[in-house]
């Protein structure tokens, strides 16, 4: 019997393509937000192309970002970004009201939650 990864569970690349587009639409249209979009100095489409590439792999989909780019090292590629707790709060508050706006499934939105806080806290570094 094989396990349904989280990938497959969000309904594959176009409940990922969902979830991230609804992130960076808050991103760009809420002010709460400004401090931290504000970072995203190389263009929204260069970001949601990584995000759908590094999570498609990390939610147990295809490694397209591997394919791409070699190891996704997020760690390593956030460390020239200074990320405080405040940061990763409003990264993470972010991702909260996207999930809240994306999947209807409870279980599933508070497994992606616990995911995403253990992802963002591992990046802070400041």
């Amino acid at each position: 019997m094989s396990q349904t990864t989280l990938y497959e569970r969000l309904g594959g690349e176009a409940g990922l393509t969902a979830l991230i587009d609804k992130y960076l639409e808050l991103l760009r249209t809420n002010p709460a937000y400004e401090a931290l979009s504000s970072r995203y100095v190389n263009g929204m489409a260069h970001y949601r192309a990584r995000m759908l590439e590094y999570l498609t792999g990390w939610f147990g989909g295809p490694v397209l970002y591997a394919q791409k780019h070699g190891l996704p090292c997020l760690r390593e590629n956030h460390q020239r970004i200074q990320i405080t707790a405040e940061l990763r709060d409003l990264w993470f508050s972010c991702m909260q009201q996207a999930l809240a706006e994306s999947i209807e499934d409870e279980a599933l939105r508070t497994e992606l939650e616990a995911v995403f806080w253990q992802m963002a806290d591992s990046l802070r570094n400041a």
